[in-house]
């Protein structure tokens, strides 16, 4: 194991009058498409960046990330900056969201926890296996059916919330998991007590091959659960001595929560590819 530390399709108008972001300025395209899920029991929006030159008789890497009625604009920035400048392949990135920033900031709450607790402003909670199984019985399939995208596991981004989903599907069976890059930030290990912590035993229990790169961050200014859990569970990873997995994890100095998911996708992305 290496640980590293340091301390249907929509055209263009209809995606802007239909998304409450702005169209960013990019090299590459995007798209947006609907999918029906049985599994969770929801419509759900992805928003799609396609980068330059896209070509249908090559593949490309994919990128998920969560959030996306919000975070898609800023993130297909990164992402295609990111291959202008060589720094990771060309890529197809979409963005899970749901139609708008008022049913992302309610849903997220059902779709991105692993247990179900109250006292969660009134939001339903505990949807995280079933939006795992959506992922990877619903969502891959489908994409790898529109677009050319190849066969290799993708790599799952997600802050806050999304990176408590994100380090969920981590510690899921290794051989089935659509997923062997994450880049969780600021993830929320307090969620429910911890509950992280227990899928992290459960895991170390049944496997010791750990196929993966991770990119992690929290913010050097977070409260003081959040970084104790954080290194916590870094400290956890590297004890475990896990073969083939690849960690590196930082807390970014003069950040707090707000604003730390950009400069990790920005880093991280490079990392997880190239390493």
């Amino acid at each position: 194991m290496k640980i590293d530390t340091f301390g249907g399709f929509l055209p263009l108008l209809l995606f802007l009058a239909n998304c409450e972001q702005t169209i960013p300025d990019l090299s590459g395209t995007i798209e947006q498409f609907t999918i029906s899920s049985p599994i969770v029991n929801n419509e759900f929006t992805l928003y799609t960046y396609l980068p330059s030159g896209y070509n249908e008789n090559e593949t490309y890497p994919l990128i998920i990330s969560m959030d996306g009625d919000n975070e898609f604009e800023p993130v297909s920035e990164v992402v295609d900056e990111l291959v202008q400048n060589s720094k990771i392949p060309k890529s197809v990135f979409i963005a899970v969201g749901y139609g708008s920033e008022k049913a992302n900031d309610q849903k997220r709450n059902r779709d991105y926890t692993p247990t179900a607790t109250e006292g969660i402003e009134d939001y339903e909670t505990g949807g995280a296996a079933d939006f795992y199984q959506f992922l990877a019985q619903e969502l891959l399939p489908k994409v790898r059916e529109k677009y050319a995208v190849n066969e290799e596991k993708a790599t799952l981004l997600g802050h806050s919330y999304g990176g408590l989903f994100a380090v969920f599907a981590m510690f899921q069976n290794p051989e089935t998991n659509p997923f062997d890059k994450f880049i969780p930030v600021a993830t929320s290990y307090w969620y429910d007590s911890g509950i992280l912590f227990e899928y992290e035993e459960n895991f170390a229990n049944t496997y010791s091959d750990f196929p993966a790169k991770v990119y992690t961050t929290m913010g050097a200014l977070e409260g003081g659960v959040m970084i104790a859990s954080f290194q916590e569970i870094m400290e956890r990873l590297e004890q475990r001595n896990y073969s083939n997995l690849v960690v590196y994890h930082e807390l970014l100095k003069n950040y707090g929560h707000s604003r730390s998911d950009y400069i990790t996708y920005e880093k991280g992305l490079p990392y997880v590819f190239n390493n």
